[in-house]
């Protein structure tokens, strides 16, 4: 079986997913293709059997690369075995889970009716505010005070992904064949 990864990153925590990604699907006899859609170009998907899709959330939204490419091959996804993924910061928190769920997994689907994803998933990212410029960092630390109340820490690196959760669900891909 071909599988394709494609994804898309800001910062680069969704690239270091869609690796270990790829190294368990692997592991198990796929043959994975992965590609970071904000460096590299696919125009042609026809070749894959499972396709997983997968973003970096920042400020809420997906990245402009992978949202092209669902609309792009929209068409052509809903003829394969689809799974989508994003990474963000809102998984970790047990309050806001569920809905950031239904704004980044369920909304997309609603947004690409003819995709019928085997499987959604919401996994933590890293908030890092020293990588952002003075403007957003300053934006950033008036609402440091509700960062804290979620457990970051505007001045360090936070890196809220759980690896046995991802690489739990990536097995679960396997299954999907």
């Amino acid at each position: 079986m071909k599988a394709l990864i494609a994804y898309g990153t800001r910062y680069g925590s969704t690239t270091d997913i869609a690796n270990r990604m790829g190294k368990i699907l692997k592991k198990n006899g796929m043959d994975v293709t992965i590609i970071n859609l904000d460096k590299e170009k696919i125009s042609d998907i026809s070749m894959f059997d499972f396709v997983i899709v997968g973003s970096g959330i920042a400020i809420g939204k997906w990245t402009k690369r992978s949202l092209k490419f669902l609309n792009r091959f929209e068409s052509d996804l809903a003829k394969k075995k689809v799974a989508l993924f994003v990474s963000c910061g809102d998984a970790k928190n047990p309050d806001k889970h569920e809905d950031a769920k239904k704004r980044y997994l369920e909304k997309i689907t609603q947004d690409h009716p003819s995709i019928k994803p085997v499987k959604l998933g919401l996994f933590g990212g890293v908030i890092d505010l020293t990588r952002v410029g003075f403007l957003t960092r300053s934006m950033l630390k008036a609402a440091s005070k509700e960062m804290e109340k979620d457990g970051i820490d505007v001045n360090k690196r936070n890196d809220f992904r759980d690896w046995k959760e991802i690489e739990g669900w990536t097995r679960g891909l396997v299954g999907q064949r």
